[in-house]
């Protein structure tokens, strides 16, 4: 006897951060009869081998709401559902290395404050008294975040799923859904492999499967989800003394770095470093797009390809002498969405009657507590508090052929860093 639900005023299909965190905020909307279907375990996309940072910097002000949102949601949700996690607010400097970049922190920050963020500006040798190990000879100045940190991605998922249960929301593990039927009033019925869910509406929470879930939604007026798939290496060192012994005499992490101008994070993680490039030589996967994607990816990596990010890992060395000091532990390299502009896909899925997508997310822990919320408000309210026309799907027609979102989802990935000028437009595609 199947336990699976006949009928759902909401189907989310992907159990991902992002999936959970929907579900869990249809319920804090009263919304409590919904089901989420994820075809593996719960974290099996990009979720469970995330590096877990969670910052609000954005020069994009939708974005950078719905990150800080998820910064306080994240705070307070271990308690609030009973469910403890792992999460370090240690603050992070962003390095400037000219007086242009320093101006867009300066804009960046007057954001952050008008939302309620502490951001400050730093000189140099402020940076330095926070930062030992940091050299700051060539740097113009420094954004000081106190929000910024990380979490672990595995937990926060769990959390979200478990508050979700709690309401009365019903999440199906190893149950992949396998299509979709639009019936006359517009309302769905969601096949899985253990039955039919009517629901009313359909959310594509489906991660780098978002556009093989979308595709069933074309016979509807829906079109083909514009997104590519990158690989993201991060790699992590063993244990240095010094930042131990930092760590414990100050009772907690050294401040996360973002060089943006070199174009890469250094995070300590437990006693030694989390190194995550974006490099500019960056590699696409599945370049032939879903016909080339395995029907399952779960909890599978690829191979490392160190010297690929050789250079921006010298130069890390350079920044943080004492990276130079250990080896390298461990390399994770392994799948992230991202559509043209590298932002991602939130709202009324265009030309579906009662579909939404929640999908192809880049930084999806960081932005997956905001972007339940919005997603939230979308379904139950019809519109959100926040103006998030940036993240909005229709923003895509159907120009976003796979060639085109190949080439300018490498380029925005080797500009992740960059200085994002008002109107200006990067040249691939």
């Amino acid at each position: 006897m199947s336990d699976i639900p006949t009928k759902a005023r909401v189907v989310v299909i992907g159990g991902g951060v992002v999936g959970c965190s929907v579900l869990y905020h249809l319920g804090l909307k009263g919304w409590t009869d919904c089901v989420l279907l994820e075809k593996n375990e719960l974290t099996a996309g990009s979720t469970w081998h995330a590096a877990g940072n969670v910052p609000t910097f954005s020069t994009s002000w939708s974005i950078m709401n719905m990150q800080r949102y998820s910064t306080e949601l994240y705070a307070r949700l271990g308690a609030e559902v009973d469910y403890p996690m792992n999460y370090h607010q240690s603050g992070s400097i962003r390095l400037a290395h000219t007086k242009e970049r320093m101006q867009e922190f300066e804009r960046a920050a007057s954001m952050g404050r008008y939302q309620g963020i502490a951001m400050e500006i730093w000189t140099p040798e402020e940076a330095k008294e926070h930062y030992p190990f940091l050299e700051t000879h060539d740097l113009a100045g420094v954004l000081y975040d106190p929000t910024d940190g990380d979490i672990d991605p595995a937990q926060l998922t769990q959390a979200l799923a478990k508050g979700a249960r709690d309401m009365g929301q019903k999440i199906l593990r190893f149950c992949p859904a396998t299509g979709v039927t639009q019936q006359a009033d517009k309302s769905w019925v969601v096949h899985t492999e253990k039955g039919d869910i009517a629901a009313d509406y359909v959310v594509n929470a489906a991660g780098y499967y978002a556009q093989r879930v979308g595709e069933w939604f074309k016979p509807y007026g829906g079109r083909t989800v514009p997104m590519m798939v990158m690989e993201h290496q991060y790699l992590l060192t063993e244990q240095i003394p010094e930042v131990v012994a930092w760590s414990e005499e100050h009772g907690k992490k050294l401040p996360l770095i973002r060089d943006v101008d070199v174009s890469y994070y250094l995070r300590q993680e437990k006693g030694g470093y989390n190194l995550g490039p974006y490099e500019p030589n960056c590699k696409a996967h599945w370049e032939g797009g879903d016909a080339e994607m395995p029907d399952d990816f779960s909890f599978q990596l690829w191979q490392e390809d160190l010297d690929r990010i050789e250079d921006i890992v010298t130069d890390a060395m350079e920044r943080v002498p004492l990276m130079a000091t250990t080896g390298v532990s461990s390399v994770i390299n392994g799948p992230i969405p991202y559509a043209p502009d590298g932002l991602p896909l939130i709202g009324p899925m265009p030309g579906v009657d009662n579909a939404f997508e929640a999908c192809v997310f880049t930084f999806g822990i960081a932005q997956g507590g905001g972007a339940g919320k919005v997603m939230a408000e979308w379904i139950v309210d019809g519109a959100t508090e926040w103006d998030m026309w940036a993240v909005d799907p229709r923003r895509y027609t159907d120009y976003t052929d796979h060639d085109y979102c190949v080439a300018k989802g490498m380029e925005v990935y080797g500009n992740e860093y960059a200085m994002h000028f008002p109107w200006h437009r990067w040249p691939a595609a």
